[in-house]
């Protein structure tokens, strides 16, 4: 192997290992953080996930421009980041969603988060043990069936 094939590979390890390292000291980093700032950072988090969502974009433009990090955060950040940014994609799944409506595919209703309730295609917030089984309903579906045990 040539030497500049040895300095990829050693960099590579050498990355590998620094990921692994930040992976193990996460979650002792959440523990020691203050609760109400911990609800602050993933609120924070989330807000720029679900526009990012909506809006799309690379995962560098997440990060960077939408978070404001700069490029010492690409690597942290890479592995739950990349996911997020290439397969989240609301407007793709509203679409979907509208199709299994147009068409009457309730079998795929469970798969894309849809009521359960037969003709109903709203989306799924609520879910409940019943006599049979546990179901994911409508906020209006879960009104209706439970209205008697409150």
């Amino acid at each position: 192997m040539s030497e500049d094939k040895n300095d990829f590979w050693d960099a590579l390890n050498h990355f590998a290992k620094m990921m692994d390292e930040a992976e193990a000291s996460l979650d002792k980093m959440a523990e020691e953080c203050p609760h109400d700032v911990k609800i602050a950072v993933v609120r924070w988090a989330m807000r720029h996930i679900v526009e990012h969502a909506k809006e799309g974009g690379s995962y560098r433009y997440l990060i960077y421009d939408r978070m404001g990090f700069g490029p010492d955060a690409y690597g942290p950040l890479c592995n739950d980041g990349i996911i997020i940014s290439n397969e989240f994609d609301i407007q793709q799944m509203d679409k979907i969603k509208e199709i299994i409506k147009e068409n009457k595919y309730d079998a795929l209703k469970e798969t894309v988060g849809l009521c359960d309730e037969p003709g109903c295609y709203k989306d799924a917030g609520c879910g409940w043990p019943s006599k049979n089984g546990y179901r994911r309903t409508c906020g209006e579906h879960y009104r209706m069936y439970r209205k008697d045990e409150w």
